[in-house]
Parts: structure tokens; sequence; C-alpha cells
């Protein structure tokens, strides 16, 4: 993994400490895939996505004497890599603001996601509908918290058939698409939950809101979601 390259290059050469180096490597180990999915549901792009779990590993080595005054190293973890994908992010848009600025195009634009340019990470409303299969962001991780009757719940049948197995992948698409329409207030603390299976007391220190917050915008999530999905599934013909 990108972290671990980055601690075999920098952690070894710093000379710090072995127990540093072990917290710090065992703390990548553990959680880089959490790093990298966190990033993609901010940025949307697998190589910008890698970048920015890069960058937060270069961050955690930064504050690697800090890791044992860290209550909850995951919780801590996941907000280096969430604000370090926003960093990037807003880098990303300042960049295309002054290159649209260079070729003479007003700064702001009234509908610039219809507008742009194709292959832009952050402004496609729709990028679930050409990713490919084995996305990080479409693999079935959503059952293993899902509730009873809630729309995020997938098939639990240890040997399914191959028309159960192509539903259950339509229907994984389907969600995925449906939870990529929600607004961000709401479709990353979902994200974060159901993805990155935090509590609501780590997705609301992640994103800096209190815990009260996080349990309403996943209840509106989880409301507009099912609203969605029946309304798609009711507009599909009948066989």
């Amino acid at each position: 993994m990108a972290g671990q390259a980055i601690l075999g290059e920098m952690v070894l050469k710093d000379a710090i400490s072995t127990a540093t180096a072990l917290s710090v490597e065992t703390l990548v180990a553990s959680h880089a895939r959490m790093v990298f999915r966190i990033a993609y549901s901010v940025l949307r792009n697998h190589h910008d996505a890698e970048d920015a779990a890069q960058e937060c590993f270069l961050r955690v080595v930064k504050h690697r004497e800090r890791l044992h005054k860290i209550r909850n190293p995951k919780t801590w973890l996941a907000r280096v890599a969430w604000t370090t994908a926003l960093d990037k992010r807003r880098a990303a848009r300042a960049t295309a603001s002054l290159q649209d600025e260079a070729l003479g195009e007003p700064m702001l634009r009234p509908h610039h996601a219809k507008t742009a340019r194709a292959g832009d990470p952050m402004l496609r409303p729709h990028h679930a509908k050409t990713a490919r299969a084995g996305d990080p962001m479409l693999r079935p991780h959503h059952a293993k918290t899902a509730r009873a009757g809630d729309p995020m719940e997938t098939l639990a049948d240890p040997a399914p058939g191959a028309d159960e197995q192509l539903a259950q992948k339509q229907m994984q698409r389907l969600l995925e698409r449906l939870i990529a329409g929600l607004p961000d207030a709401l479709r990353l603390p979902l994200e974060l939950s159901t993805v990155q299976e935090l509590n609501s007391t780590e997705i609301g220190e992640v994103l800096d809101i209190p815990e009260a917050s996080v349990r309403t915008r996943l209840y509106r999530a989880r409301a507009q979601l099912k609203e969605k999905l029946a309304a798609v599934l009711e507009a599909k013909p009948h066989d």
C-alpha cells in the first residue's frame, strides 16, 4: 500500500524510536483501506484518492510523536484523511478557477457542474453510472450494518444462484447511484456509517459536527434513499 511505502522511505529514514515506528505502521496497516475510501468519498476519483491517501500518511508521520496521546487513533486518522481530501479538493477547484481566469472565463459560472469538462472528478453528478467493476465505492459492504427493512440491506443467501447474483449486483449499482445523488451533507455521513462502519460519535468527530446532527442526517439520508428507491422500483415496468 502507499502508506506502507511512505513508512519505508520516511519513517525509518528519520530513525524514530522502534516503538513509534511500529505504532505508525500498525495504524497504517490497520486502516489504509479506510483512509482511501474516505478520500474517495470526497474526491470521487481513484487517482486523486490515492494521492490524498499518501498525503494523509505523510501527515501521520509528521505528527507521529503525538500518537501516544491520541484517545482514538482510528477516528483521528479518519479525521486526518477527511481534512486532507478536503484540502485537495479545494486546491483542485482553486487551480481550475485560475485556469478559467487565465482563459478569460468568468470565475463564477451559474451552472458550473453542467458545463464541466469531461473527466473532472468533482463535477460529475452521475459518476456511479460510469464506474468500473471493482470500484472501491461499489463493493457490497452495506449489509453488515443494515437494519431489517432498510434498503441498504442485501440478501444474505450463502450460495445465491446466477439470477440472484445478477439481481444483487443490479440493486447494488442502483443504491450506489441513488446514494451518489444525495446532498453531500447527507451522503457523507451515510457513507461513513455504511462503508466505513463508523458510529455516530466517530462520524461527528470526523465531520466536526455534533453527534445529534449526525443522527439527524443519517435519518434524513436513509429516508430520502428509501423514497428514491421506491420511486425507481415503482417506475420499472413489471414482467
